[in-house]
């Protein structure tokens, strides 16, 4: 099956271990799969200059238009300039990509509040990894009242439990489906939560593309809700089309 848009991308370097993570390589996994477009972003906004890496993805997508790109911004470093996130938006960034499990900063955190509070004035979608149990608990928490959307990405198993019962309770949570590494996975949140609620993402090209998308084709959904997944809802939550 072809992916309109994957939802969790990357591009640069990658210092946790040997893995051909250039533009290049990205190009070429996305190209293989047919997959039309992709959200991304520079690693150097990660581990480096988040204001760097942000100028990189910004170029790169102007280059290659199937690039849809992310921002990130690192809470550890951001000083309450309460226009940042208006003034990434206005350069064309459709989302914020958070990392507080690359970058180790707690999830409850003044910085990290006051981005939530900023993306939600503009409606910018927030997509956050997050693989200690419990972090989605928190994020519920934190977002309780609040109306931006959350995409959690990465999703593990140990995570499942947490995450469909987070999702249930607070309609602005969607899930990324990258670690959904079984059919039934798919089947059960689908079942349990709707297909409305899921995004199709690989994390490619440090995770499998394949990895990512056999569950998925093999999943007993219907085309309908595999299409929600792997375009409508991103398009919806992006507004692109």
């Amino acid at each position: 099956m072809d992916i309109a848009i994957d939802s969790n991308t990357l591009f640069g370097f990658w210092p946790k271990r040997k893995v051909d993570i250039s533009l290049n390589k990205l190009l070429e996994i996305m190209a293989k799969h047919k997959v039309e477009r992709f959200l991304s972003l520079s690693t150097t906004g990660i581990f480096y200059d988040c204001e760097e890496g942000n100028e990189e993805t910004l170029r790169m997508s102007k280059n290659y238009p199937q690039i849809i790109p992310m921002a990130t911004v690192d809470p550890r470093k951001y000083f309450g300039k309460e226009t940042l996130v208006k003034e990434l938006s206005e350069k064309g960034f459709k989302a914020i990509r958070l990392f507080p499990d690359l970058q180790n900063w707690p999830l409850d955190y003044e910085p990290f509040f006051n981005i939530v509070e900023e993306a939600e004035k503009i409606s910018l979608p927030l997509i956050i990894s997050v693989v200690s149990l419990g972090g989605i608990t928190e994020i519920a928490k934190i977002t309780t009242g609040h109306e931006i959307p959350i995409v959690i990405a990465n999703v593990n198993y140990n995570q499942f439990s947490e995450a469909l019962a987070v999702a249930k309770n607070h309609k602005n949570i969607l899930l990324e489906t990258s670690l959904f590494d079984t059919p039934d996975a798919y089947e059960i949140f689908v079942r349990e939560l709707g297909a409305e609620r899921l995004v199709f993402g690989s994390y490619s090209p440090v995770h499998y593309f394949s990895a990512s998308l056999l569950p998925l084709e093999r999943a007993e959904i219907s085309n309908e809700e595999k299409q929600l997944i792997t375009k409508e809802n991103i398009e919806r939550l992006l507004k692109c089309k």
